[in-house]
């Protein structure tokens, strides 16, 4: 074995480690929000109506575990693609992929504060867990960017990438994750109901679905599992009764 076959090994060794790293970011964070869905102590002699009661009080916690546990689950489908087709890594995409696990490491902060702060007068932890989601999504649409300015050289299927990854959809991010920052800001400023923030990602999943399908017309690429399943369903030909 030459030199040259050996650097190969080597880096191929530090790309796993890369991604290993990832994958255990992606696993504690998920530990660690359901770490904080417990019952309080001191119910092993209560009666059943405070257990229900206990029981009514996880429901926040619940359902912004399960919300999260969708998000967190939905960037690190998106970081598995990207990094499958990675051949070689750079300083530069390192340093991207610890900024996006910097913000996705913030998922239980911003759970704990919203399920524990959240009321029509306090949407402030509402905000900060759209922040978190917001900027989770621009790092990792910097993080694609950067396979596609640099794919030659660092990526397989280098021709492809830029469509396998729909970028021309993709990038507009850089245009609407900015703009949804500031309308969250302005929420916050004027002291807006808690839902009326989510009509900004309500526009943003709309802008970005609708240009997805006129540059990526017919083709299932990013769109959720669910949806896909649905749509092979309506697509299934239903065989005709035998009437004899």
């Amino acid at each position: 074995m030459n030199i040259k076959e050996e650097e190969g090994i080597k880096r191929e060794f530090q790309l796993e480690r890369v991604i290993l790293f990832s994958d255990a970011v992606f696993a504690i964070i998920i530990t660690i929000m359901v770490l904080e869905i417990k019952l309080p102590e001191g119910l092993r002699h209560a009666g059943s109506e405070k257990i229900r009661e206990a029981f009514l009080e996880l429901i926040p916690k619940l359902l912004g575990y399960i919300t999260a546990f969708f998000f967190v689950g939905m960037f690190w489908s998106k970081h598995l693609k990207l990094f499958s087709y990675l051949k070689d890594y750079t300083n530069t995409l390192i340093v991207y992929n610890l900024i996006f696990l910097f913000f996705i490491s913030l998922f239980p902060f911003a759970v704990s504060i919203m399920t524990g702060t959240l009321s029509p007068s306090n949407p402030t932890g509402l905000m900060v867990y759209f922040f978190v989601i917001g900027f989770s999504m621009l790092s990792q649409t910097l993080l694609a960017g950067y396979l596609v300015r640099n794919a030659q050289s660092i990526c397989y299927n280098s021709n492809e990438i830029e469509k396998n990854l729909q970028w021309k959809a993709q990038r507009i991010n850089f245009v609407l994750l900015p703009l949804l920052f500031i309308y969250l800001g302005i929420c916050l400023y004027m002291n807006v109901r808690p839902e009326v923030y989510g009509i900004g990602f309500v526009l943003w999943g709309l802008t970005l679905t609708r240009l997805r399908r006129k540059y990526y017309k017919g083709e299932s690429g990013d769109v959720p599992l669910i949806a896909r399943l649905f749509r092979s369903r309506k697509r299934k030909k239903i065989p005709a009764e035998d009437t004899d």
